[in-house]
């Protein structure tokens, strides 16, 4: 299972108290970082994908990308006779990869009015807006990265869906529910990706489109989960994935995630619009290091004959 804060996935504040007013927020804006933090939870699921490795420093990471199914040396162990010497086996070595950190970040204005009438809602309003912004900006960075690294290796980390589709499943009827054209005819054939590739490693999260997981629920009903728990899979649910495409992936082992600067919330005074401007940000990189630990599945909506 993947090794991500449960609490607050971008840093963690430190907040007390429960007596919360506008100028209290402004006047303490780790109560605001705690704020945003706490809707970042709700909805931020990148560290399922890449775990929070701790942080970077120098504004990039150095890692290692495994980009080809490496299990044996290049020359391999031999059969040896009574006193001869051992042979030396050798490996393929990967080049180090480089990630520059990426920065986030962005500022709203409270008016002076709504401080000194305590109006809580343009902060709480627009400070939900800049960080589901910034939630759904690391997610696309995240996808992103997953995306890189399917198309360095190719075809072996993809799947074509046309033939089996959710989308033309959700249409069968009780008399023509054949296996080979429901939705588990996809985890069969992850998982037997999985145990070809001979890793060690099992595809057991699933990152959805809505449309994908309404078929799930249209075919398997209320016990769709039972169905994906059946054969090992959890799903995550986002408008970031296309529509009829699906990632899945090995929780927790596709990568990293690193912060140069976690969830941030600074505020200033600025006497010349009688305002208090908020400004929050994140520096952060995500890194594949593990690519067949990831599948990207295509065409799960294709309709028949298509």
């Amino acid at each position: 299972m993947a090794n991500y804060s449960q609490e607050y996935p971008l840093g963690a504040p430190s907040v007390s108290g429960n007596n919360i007013t506008v100028d209290l927020m402004l006047r303490e804006p780790t109560r605001i970082n705690a704020y945003l933090s706490d809707i970042a939870l709700r909805r931020y699921f990148a560290e399922r994908i890449f775990p929070n490795q701790g942080g970077v420093s120098g504004g990039a990471l150095v890692y290692y990308q495994l980009t080809k199914n490496d299990l044996f040396p290049t020359r391999r162990a031999q059969k040896i006779a009574p006193g001869a010497e051992f042979p030396e086996v050798t490996f393929d070595r990967p080049e180090p990869l480089t990630r520059q950190v990426e920065k986030r970040g962005g500022k709203f204005r409270i008016t002076d009015e709504a401080r000194d009438r305590n109006d809580l809602t343009m902060l709480q309003v627009e400070g939900a807006k800049l960080a589901n912004d910034i939630v759904d900006q690391l997610h696309e960075q995240a996808l992103a990265e997953l995306e890189a690294a399917i198309q360095t290796v190719g075809s072996e980390v993809q799947l074509d869906a046309s033939e089996f589709s959710w989308a033309d499943a959700a249409e069968l009827t009780v008399l023509n529910q054949a296996p080979s054209l429901l939705p588990a005819k996809v985890l069969v054939e992850l998982n037997k990706k999985a145990e070809t590739f001979e890793l060690g490693g099992q595809y057991n999260l699933l990152v959805l489109n809505p449309n994908e997981q309404a078929n799930l629920q249209l075919i398997y009903g209320p016990g769709y989960r039972d169905f994906l728990a059946s054969y090992g899979f959890q799903t995550v649910v986002t408008n970031r994935v296309e529509a009829g495409t699906a990632y899945a992936v090995q929780e927790g082992m596709v990568g990293q995630t690193r912060y140069e600067q976690p969830l941030r919330t600074v505020t200033w005074r600025d006497e010349s619009t009688e305002s208090t401007w908020v400004q929050a940000s994140v520096r952060n990189v995500y890194a594949v290091t593990h690519p067949y630990n990831v599948v990207k599945i295509t065409n799960l909506n294709a309709e028949s004959g298509s």
